[in-house]
């Protein structure tokens, strides 16, 4: 998998959380973002990537992305 589509995908998903109109499309943008941010850092922490360290597993990092979302 191409890691810039990752990227983007997740970009895409948690700019569709922030504009979601109900609290079940927001949580399900969320819920996508997180397994594509599990995604990046399976493949970031494969490649032994310094830039691994940034991306937690997608568990906690749905809930960073939460509060990402919140404050926008």
């Amino acid at each position: 998998m191409d890691l810039n589509q990752l990227y983007f995908e997740h970009q895409i998903l948690l700019m569709n959380a922030a504009d979601a109109i109900s609290e079940p499309a927001r949580r399900k943008h969320l819920a996508a973002a997180g397994i594509i941010g599990g995604q990046i850092f399976d493949l970031l922490s494969s490649k032994k990537a310094d830039a691994s360290g940034s991306w937690l597993p997608w568990t906690d990092q749905s809930g960073l992305a939460t509060d990402m979302v919140a404050s926008a």
